[in-house]
């Protein structure tokens, strides 16, 4: 062996001995810094970390008490009285979010390999403060952390447990002040985990109350098991429910849901759905809600409102500026009263709510005949509207139409009407118009045509008429006002119409202006207990809220009435005079003209002093310059042969006929007045005793047949 190698084996075995006595001491102060690290080491130490990340993600502070870590292949981190503040602005608040505890999950493995799985969350005690303020500021609003691609993954997250949740909700702007309490529940023999959450407060200024159960979030998440939905809302007196089943939840595709709707006015379904709906009586439907082709569809739904029933589908587009209703309605049944709701009237034999009813007393209070309540603006910008609706019978006591056939168009607030029509026997009743929105009310332009209506179709339900004849006519008004009363009562256009061969006016009568109003207005026109309508015609400017008379003819088989007059719906009064004579000559026919005068709710009835002059020839001038015009309107409503048109070419070819030759003043012929004459100067006339001309006897008769037919009355 060379030298060198001796001197290389020496230093081998002298380095060896050296390693063999630091063995033991180094391998012991290692062993002990690894059990004092264990035994000193905390993770609290790694909390400002946590805290200040977490706040930069969040925009506000975050602070926790203890950090927990519990190592392994799903390594569980634990975060102790965790606390988020609120943003700057709401530090009047409580904190935004709290925890008892957090504890989150991690799938380490999965996490190497670029996936984040969190197969446990849990919460014990959280609590989340939302508060959105009147001037559009929320709490809930999070900074966004830069631009993204919209190609990041979601974590699965797996098993999510609550416990004792609480959650509170202020919404200035919508009026609601709610409270909810989470928990979730596990999986217990058949039954599948699920959250619950109970729901309390108000919403929109009215108490409401909720319960949700739905699956646990492992569901939600899992596409390929259905996830279950039980939904009961108590909105004041408004109730809902929702059960069934929705195949993905996060787009509502799949769904197998029940939807069930119920309450005393549908109106009061707007702030729970979005949708502007006019008001009804109480109602109950229920039907199938899925989404399709992005559009929420109520579908296949059936049900009541009021005494009519009601189905068809309805689809909602909530992604346009505007959100876009398109409905599809039918009832087997319909009564007319039910409907009110969606002309300003009360809907209803009486109102199913507070806010009806106060609006029935107003209108009560008001004097106006027409309907008072106001349009909405605001709700009628809300929502368009596609409408089609069919009611195969009408089903009311006063109004048994045959059918109600409606299509009907709201764009950005404005109303257009392509048909409302009504069919009535062989005829029909046919309405369209357009509703323009314009400074606090609209403009509105309405017509309404009667084509040959069946009158005793009509009157059926009245059970007292069996008589036949038709009626034929149009009505054009356009004016500008918040209310249909208003509309009328600012508007402008005309009605004229024809009853041809009426029947028994003695029956007709009493039904179509009132009973004791009618019956009265027989007895003082002196027309017999059973009297044959032989032909009605009324052709009635409207100007500036008030129809004007340019021709009103009553005619029976003997006798003849002629009118003249206003009725005013600006101020909702009439103020007119009728004279009937007999078409063969008899003074004693009627002793002098009737006067109707006084709030159109309530009319009164006056006998006139004087059967000569100024009454008689203001009605007459009616009929010396009624229009040749209306001649073509008549005949096409009732037809070309009827008894309104001769009748009426004869009032036109001899404006006396059917009238005592005494009907006029000394020195003045029937005709001679001006067409301004009315019937509030007439009546002047009455109460100053003109009764130049006659003789004392022929005074005296006239004063006692009026008598006898007021107290008869």
């Amino acid at each position: 062996m060379s030298e060198p190698d001796r001197e290389n084996r020496q230093q081998n075995a002298q380095t060896a001995g050296l390693l063999e006595q630091l063995y033991f001491p180094v391998t012991g102060v290692l062993a002990a810094g690894v059990l004092a690290l264990v035994i000193f080491w905390s993770w609290d130490w790694f909390i400002p970390l946590v805290e200040h990340r977490a706040g930069a993600a969040l925009g506000r502070k975050v602070t926790l008490a203890h950090l927990h870590v519990q190592p392994g292949r799903i390594t569980r981190i634990t975060a102790d009285d965790v606390r988020i503040d609120e943003p700057e602005g709401f530090d009047n608040l409580p904190p935004f979010a709290t925890a008892d505890h957090l504890t989150i999950g991690v799938n380490l493995w999965h996490l190497l390999g670029g996936r984040l799985e969190l197969p446990v969350i849990a919460l014990d005690r959280p609590t989340v403060e939302l508060d959105a303020r009147r001037d559009g500021q929320a709490n809930y609003h999070f900074p966004t952390q830069g631009k993204t691609d919209g190609t990041a993954s979601v974590p699965q997250i797996g098993e999510l447990t609550i416990t004792d949740g609480h959650l509170h909700l202020v919404h200035a702007r919508l009026k609601s002040d709610m409270r909810a309490e989470v928990h979730t529940t596990p999986a217990q023999d058949n039954a599948d985990p699920r959250i619950v959450a109970d729901l309390r407060g108000t919403y929109t200024g009215q108490a409401i109350t909720g319960h949700f159960s739905g699956g646990a979030l492992v569901s939600l998440m899992d596409r390929a098991q259905p996830y279950p939905i039980d939904v009961v809302v108590h909105h004041g007196p408004t109730q809902l429910t929702l059960v069934g089943s929705v195949d993905d939840p996060l787009s509502f595709s799949g769904a197998r849901l029940k939807l069930t709707l119920a309450g005393p006015d549908m109106s009061l379904l707007y702030p729970l759905t979005g949708v502007v709906i006019p008001q009804t009586p109480p109602y109950h439907v229920a039907g199938s809600l899925d989404y399709v082709d992005q559009r929420i569809r109520f579908h296949d739904f059936e049900g009541t409102v009021g005494s009519s029933d009601l189905g068809g589908t309805l689809r909602i587009d909530p992604h346009q500026a505007v959100t876009f209703v398109d409905t599809d309605l039918h009832s087997r049944h319909v009564d007319l009263a039910d409907l009110g709701g969606f002309f300003g009237a009360t809907p209803g034999e009486h109102p199913s709510t507070a806010q009806q009813a106060a609006e029935q007393k107003a209108h009560e209070a008001s004097g106006a005949v027409l309907p008072t309540s106001p349009i909405s603006l605001p709700r009628l910008r809300a929502t368009n509207v596609h409408l089609v609706y069919h009611g195969d019978h009408i089903e009311n006591q006063h109004t048994p139409l045959d059918n109600i056939d409606v299509l009907l168009d709201v764009r950005d607030g404005a109303i257009d009407v392509h048909r409302l029509n009504f069919g009535v026997g062989s005829g029909r009743l046919a309405s369209s118009g357009t509703f323009v929105p314009e400074g606090n009310g609209v403009n509105a332009r309405i017509r309404i045509d009667m084509e040959e209506i069946d009158l005793a179709r009509l009157m059926k339900a009245l059970g007292n008429y069996h008589g036949q004849g038709t009626i034929g006519g149009h009505i054009m008004i356009h004016g500008h006002g918040q209310s249909l009363a208003e509309i009328v009562g600012s508007g402008n256009g005309g009605v004229t119409m024809a009853l041809d061969e009426g029947g028994d006016i003695s029956a007709i009568l009493p039904d179509l202006v009132g009973l004791e109003f009618g019956k009265a207005l027989l007895s003082v026109l002196g027309l017999p207990a059973r009297t044959d309508l032989k032909c009605l015609i009324v052709d009635m400017p409207l100007q500036e809220g008030v129809f004007h008379t340019h021709t009103m003819l009553l005619e029976t088989g003997d006798t003849r009435t002629v009118g003249k007059g206003d009725v005013s719906f600006s101020n909702n009064t009439i103020d007119y005079a009728l004279l009937s004579r007999s078409r063969h000559f008899a003074i004693a026919s009627l002793p002098g003209p009737l006067y109707i005068t006084g709030p159109l709710k309530h009319p009164r009835i006056t006998p006139g002093a004087e059967v000569i002059g100024r009454a008689v020839a203001s009605v007459l001038t009616g009929f010396v310059f009624s229009p040749v015009g209306l001649l073509p309107t008549i005949e096409a409503g009732v037809g070309e042969k009827s008894s309104c048109a001769s009748a009426l070419r004869e009032v036109e070819a001899n404006p006396a006929a059917g009238i005592a030759p005494h009907a006029r003043q000394p020195g003045q012929h029937a005709g001679q007045r001006g067409a301004h004459t009315g019937a509030a100067s007439d009546r002047q006339a009455g109460k100053d005793g003109d009764y130049r001309g006659l003789s004392r006897a022929e005074r005296d008769y006239i004063r006692s047949v009026w008598a006898r037919r007021m107290d008869g009355r």
